[in-house]
C-alpha cells in the first residue's frame, strides 16, 4: 500500500506540475501576443513620425522581449517612414511575428524541455468610404472671433481628413445654416420646386419631411432619358422682408432680407455638396459670413439629406457634370450597410429662434398688382367687383387757375395699360365743385377732361412683389383696394414665423431617425446656452460624440472628432 501511495503521489505531483508548465507557457504566449500587438498598433498609426519597423522593435525591447522578433518579419505596406509619407499614401499596413520557446520546469521529466509560442499581428489604418456632413452655425450670434475660430477649426478638419485618405474614399458636404440653408445653383436646378423668385435659393421643408432622412423632390429617369418618378413638388423659399414698410421697386433694388441669404462674392452661404477637394472646401469655409435667426432642423434635414441613398440618383446625374466629382456618382452609399462610414457634425452657439416662410396661394402665380415702371405707380385689381384701385396716382389734381379736378377712386383698368387694338386706355377727371377736408365731395360731372396715361403696365407674380417690396407695403396696396379687414386676414395668412418650440421636436425627430439609418452624429456645443444642451447630446446618443467648446478650444474638438472617425475605420 505504502507504494502504491507513492506511486500515485508521484502521479498527482506530476499532472500539477504539467499544469504549472501550462500556466506559466499560456502566460508568456499572452505577455508576447499583448507586446507585438500594441507594437504594430502604434506602428500603423497614421500620425507616427518614426519609422514602424523601429516601433515595433522599441516596444517589444521596453518588454524585453525583441530577442524573440522573427528577424525579416516586420512589413510595412507601403514602405514609408513618417507622418508625412504615410498620409500621402493613405494607408499604411504593418506585420510582425515572434516566436518563443518557454522552458519547462516539469516536463522536463517526460522529455519536454520547452513550448514552443507564436505569436502574429496585423494592423492597418486607412479610412475606408466615409460621407460627412458638416453642419455649421452662421447665425448672427456667430459673428466675430466665434466665426473665425469655427473656420481655423473647421478647415483645419478638412486637411485632417482628406490628407489621411485614399483618393475616392472620402466625401465631405458643408452645410451652412442661420435661418435657412441655400442650395447651388446646380442643385436648385435639378429640384421640383413651387415658387421662385431672383435670388433665393432655399426651400421650405413641410413638417412630415423632418420625420424622414428620405428625400424625393427631384425627377428620376431612366438610362434612356424617360421619365421613370416625378419628383414631389417642395415650395422654394421666397427672397422678402415679413416685417419693413419700405418699397424698393422704383430703384429697382430688392429688399434686405436673411430668410434666405444672397451670394456675393465675399459671402457664399450655398452648400458644399459631396465634395473632396481641399482647395474648393476651404474657400467655401473661408467665404462664410454670419447673419440671421437659427434653425438647426433645417440644417440638420439638409446634412441628413446628402447622407441618405434616397437621393443617390440625383448625384449620380450631377456626377456626370463637373458639379461633383465623377468618384462619387455612387454616393451616398446603401444605407445601413458596411459600405460606408455616413458621419454628421452638428455644431451650434445657440437654441432654435425663428424662420420665416410665404404661405400658398401667396408664393406663387399672378398677384393681381400691376407696375407701370414708366409711371413708377401701382394699380391692384378688385376681381370681385372688377375694377382697379389706383392708389399711387394722385385722384384730385389743381389746375392753374386754382380749380380742383377729380377722378373715380376705382377704374376699369389698370394705369398704363392698352387696348386689344393696341391702343392706350385713358380716363377722366371732373370738376370738383366741393372740396373739403381734403377730399372733392362734389363734382360737375358734364366738365370733364381726358387725362393722358404714360408707361406701360405689368401684372406682377407673388414672387416678384415679394423680393422688391416689404410686407407692410403690400399691406397698404390691398388695404386701399379691398379695405382693412381683407387686407389684414392677408397679412395674418400670408406669412408665417416659426419658434423654437416648434422647430425643436423637429430635431429631436431627426436625430431619432439618423440613429435608426446608422448615421453617427458628433454634437458641439459652442458657447451655447444651457437650453440647447440636452437636445445635443440625444443626438449625439453616446457621451463620447457630445463636445462642449469655447474660444479656440473649437480647434481641438474638431482634432478629436477627426480622431475618433480615423479610430472607427481601424482594422486588426
Amino acid at each position: 500500500m505504502t507504494i502504491l501511495s507513492l506511486f500515485f503521489i508521484m502521479a498527482v505531483f506530476m499532472v500539477a506540475g504539467f499544469a504549472v508548465d501550462m500556466m506559466r507557457y499560456d502566460s508568456e504566449r499572452v505577455k508576447l501576443q499583448y507586446a507585438l500587438d500594441r507594437a504594430v498598433l502604434a506602428a500603423a498609426d497614421l500620425d507616427q513620425e518614426l519609422c514602424p519597423a523601429d516601433v515595433v522593435k522599441d516596444y517589444l525591447s521596453k518588454e524585453n522581449l525583441d530577442q524573440y522578433l522573427v528577424e525579416g518579419s516586420i512589413k510595412v505596406t507601403p514602405e514609408t517612414c513618417g507622418a508625412t509619407d504615410a498620409r500621402l499614401a493613405g494607408k499604411r499596413k504593418v506585420e510582425a511575428s515572434a516566436e518563443m520557446n518557454v522552458a519547462t520546469h516539469f516536463m522536463q521529466w517526460n522529455g519536454v524541455d520547452y513550448i514552443a509560442s507564436n505569436a502574429t499581428s496585423v494592423a492597418e489604418e486607412s479610412i475606408g468610404n466615409v460621407e460627412i456632413s458638416l453642419v455649421l452655425d452662421v447665425s448672427g450670434s456667430m459673428d466675430g472671433t466665434k466665426l473665425a475660430n469655427l473656420q481655423t477649426a473647421a478647415k483645419d478638419f478638412v486637411d485632417e481628413m482628406v490628407n489621411k485618405s485614399e483618393d475616392g474614399k472620402l466625401s465631405i458636404s458643408i452645410i451652412p445654416y442661420s435661418e435657412q440653408v441655400s442650395v447651388p445653383n446646380y442643385l436648385m436646378n435639378e429640384l421640383t420646386t413651387i415658387g421662385a423668385n431672383e435670388v433665393a435659393n432655399c426651400i421650405d421643408f413641410p413638417l412630415a419631411d423632418f420625420s424622414t432622412m428620405e428625400f424625393d423632390n427631384y425627377d428620376i429617369f431612366d438610362s434612356g432619358g424617360t421619365l421613370i418618378r416625378p419628383g414631389t413638388a417642395i415650395p422654394q423659399t421666397l427672397h422678402f422682408d415679413d416685417y419693413g414698410s419700405t418699397d424698393f421697386r422704383q430703384s429697382d433694388n430688392l429688399v434686405a432680407s436673411n430668410v434666405c441669404r444672397r451670394e456675393t462674392s465675399t459671402d457664399r452661404r450655398a452648400m458644399a455638396v459631396i465634395q473632396n477637394d481641399v482647395d474648393t472646401l476651404k474657400q467655401q469655409i473661408d467665404l462664410l459670413n454670419a447673419s440671421g435667426w437659427t434653425s438647426i432642423d433645417v440644417g440638420l434635414k439638409w446634412g441628413l439629406t446628402l447622407l441618405d441613398d434616397s437621393i443617390q440618383p440625383l448625384i449620380a446625374r450631377l456626377a456626370s457634370t463637373s458639379a461633383i466629382p465623377s468618384e462619387f456618382a455612387g454616393r451616398p452609399g446603401r444605407n445601413r450597410t458596411a459600405d460606408s462610414l455616413k458621419v454628421l457634425v452638428l455644431m451650434t452657439d445657440g437654441a432654435n429662434t425663428k424662420q420665416h416662410m410665404v404661405n400658398a396661394p401667396y408664393y406663387t402665380g399672378p398677384s393681381d398688382i400691376h407696375w407701370n415702371d414708366g409711371a413708377q405707380t401701382y394699380s391692384v385689381y378688385d376681381e370681385a367687383n372688377d375694377r382697379y384701385s389706383w392708389s399711387s396716382v394722385r385722384q384730385t389734381v389743381r389746375h392753374n387757375d386754382g380749380s380742383r379736378w377729380t377722378r373715380d377712386y376705382y377704374q376699369n383698368h389698370a394705369y398704363g395699360a392698352r387696348k386689344s387694338d393696341g391702343s392706350r386706355e385713358t380716363f377722366r377727371r371732373y370738376r370738383c365743385t366741393s372740396f373739403y377736408d381734403g377730399k372733392c365731395h362734389s363734382i360737375n360731372s358734364s366738365s370733364y377732361y381726358t387725362d393722358t396715361e404714360y408707361g406701360d403696365t405689368l401684372e406682377l407674380d407673388w414672387p416678384d412683389v415679394w423680393a422688391h417690396s416689404e410686407k407692410h407695403v403690400i399691406y397698404y396696396l390691398l388695404r386701399d383696394t379691398f379695405g382693412t379687414t381683407k387686407a389684414q386676414e392677408w397679412w395674418d395668412k400670408s406669412t408665417t414665423e416659426l419658434q423654437g418650440y416648434q422647430k425643436d421636436p423637429r430635431v429631436y425627430s431627426l436625430c431619432a431617425q439618423a440613429e435608426a439609418e446608422e448615421v453617427l452624429i458628433f454634437s458641439i456645443a459652442y458657447e451655447a446656452p444651457e437650453s440647447v444642451k440636452p437636445m445635443l447630446k440625444t443626438c449625439a446618443v453616446d457621451d463620447g460624440r457630445y463636445y462642449e467648446a469655447t474660444g479656440t478650444k473649437i480647434q481641438g474638438v474638431f482634432d478629436s472628432i477627426s480622431a475618433t472617425i480615423q479610430n472607427l475605420r481601424l482594422t486588426q
